[in-house]
């Protein structure tokens, strides 16, 4: 009697696994068993290369270069694409949209959230190899990263749950890492992640050091989007008032990254395959250094941030002084949108599983009719009889 309800379910499962949007991955082939990551190169309208980067990139998506020219894509053709110019975003201050409140004399240390959707990046000049499943060594440069943010007075929470293998579905997987490192209502969370791209666009000496340049990315594809577009350009300003150069530039990427879960959440590519692990461990700790240029202070009695949950920033401006700030509302952290794209998958594979095993539209219909009419109700009828 239920046998149509079973192969239905079924049906579902299936589909919802393989229709929901992936989340954009880098260009990547097996060679020898081994995963091997290209990448994609960005030129003007003059044919100057403006970026190089192991993420996918499509048309719409944007690009904020190191001196701070906006970027949009306007075509791809295979592993290249071509973009224009939009504007100049230079003089940018961070402290327009991020505010730091003082805390009470007792509050306890700020904390911060860091995790690896993809744990099996490595560094080939270091470790031999650029992927390594279930010991990426990126997972080495987060707890550089939780080392130097530990001895400036943060909590720092880094969790190195595996999340391979490295597909359009990681970031899937991680999701379910990443909402629980929020329960504990960070003010900041990092997915730490290496790009692949050549080695001359992410490497940089600073201080007498080499080091490996960082890129900041954004999904363009969740409601926090401005949010955290702000956030990124508010660490950018400021790492280049301290390190100019240490961060390459911001990449407004088709995807959502998990970023719908909150307002500061991040991911941040640290170097290529082609950098030094120790170049992106020098580098992740000068960036540890600028944290609390933008998160505010770690110690206790200093100040801090606002606690990172999901919610919208609000413009402010004092008529009186003529200052701009942002006011914070937090909102409930699930996402809307995800239950909406869950329902679609649920409608269309119902509707493809009756045409395919019926062969027209019009037995389609007749056997749904016949479904909700006697199949469902004795379902829900042989429940209700069972609960008596």
């Amino acid at each position: 009697m239920h046998y149509l309800l079973r192969n239905i379910l079924s049906l579902l499962v299936i589909t919802s696994l393989s229709c929901l949007p992936a989340m954009a991955t880098p260009p990547e082939t097996t060679v020898g068993g081994e995963l091997v990551s290209g990448y994609m190169t960005v030129v003007d309208e003059h044919g100057t290369v403006v970026f190089q980067t192991g993420h996918e990139v499509q048309p719409g998506d944007e690009y904020i270069s190191e001196d701070d020219v906006l970027y949009e894509i306007i075509s791809v053709e295979g592993t290249l694409a071509r973009c224009r110019s939009k504007e100049n975003l230079s003089g940018y201050l961070p402290d327009n949209t991020i505010s730091v409140q003082a805390p009470p004399a007792d509050a306890p240390k700020p904390k911060i959230a860091i995790y690896h959707s993809h744990t099996d990046e490595s560094y080939t000049p270091t470790d031999g190899v650029a992927t390594q499943p279930g010991r990426g060594t990126i997972m080495i440069v987060g707890d550089t990263l939780k080392k130097r943010l530990t001895e400036l007075g943060y909590q720092v929470d880094h969790s190195k749950t595996l999340h391979d293998p490295h597909d359009a579905n990681a970031y899937h997987r991680s999701r379910r890492t990443a909402m629980k490192l929020l329960q504990a209502q960070p003010i900041a969370m990092f997915d730490i992640h290496r790009d692949s791209a050549p080695l001359n666009v992410y490497s940089t000496t600073i201080n007498g050091q080499n080091v490996a340049k960082m890129m900041l990315v954004v999904g363009r594809q969740n409601q926090n989007r401005q949010t955290i577009m702000d956030f990124a350009r508010s660490i950018k300003a400021a790492t280049d008032a301290k390190y100019r150069g240490l961060i390459r530039g911001i990449f407004i990427a088709h995807g959502n990254y998990n970023q719908d879960l909150g307002p500061r959440t991040l991911l941040l590519e640290i170097g290529t395959e082609h950098n030094t692990r120790e170049a992106a461990e020098r580098s992740i700790t000068l960036f540890a250094d600028v944290v609390p240029s933008f998160l505010g202070p770690g110690g206790a009695s200093d100040g801090v941030a606002e606690a990172s949950q999901a919610g919208t920033y609000t413009e402010m401006s004092n008529t009186d002084t003529g200052e701009t700030g942002t006011s914070y509302t937090p909102v409930d952290t699930a996402p809307g949108y995800d239950v909406l794209t869950m329902l679609a998958v649920v409608a269309i594979g119902i509707i493809a599983f009756l045409f395919l095993s019926t062969g027209s539209w019009q037995e389609a219909k007749k056997k749904l009719a016949q479904f909700f009419k006697y199949e469902f109700v004795n379902f829900l009828g042989s429940r209700k009889k069972r609960k008596e």
